[in-house]
């Protein structure tokens, strides 16, 4: 019986352990790809200010909107 029971609080131990890593790891997934989306959005922009002459015409607010939009971000944040 006492096997049992160590057993059983290896188990429950090891589960306890496991979803804070789990959790922590989901986190570190979704950062990077935040960050991977931004980097990819700032190729494109860079992109078009070689590109095209017009964006370098657009105000600051309008550069924020090109910029959120491409990226898929909310253009809320321009505001």
């Amino acid at each position: 019986m006492n096997w049992m029971a160590g057993a059983t609080g290896a188990i429950v131990g090891a589960a306890l352990m496991a979803m804070p890593a789990c959790i922590y790891g989901q986190r570190v997934e979704r950062d990077i790809a935040a960050i991977e989306t931004g980097k990819n959005a700032l190729e494109r922009i860079q992109k078009l200010e070689r590109n095209n002459a017009e964006y370098e015409n657009l105000s600051a607010r309008d550069r924020c909107l090109v910029f959120m939009l491409d990226s898929g971000l909310p253009d809320s944040a321009c505001d």
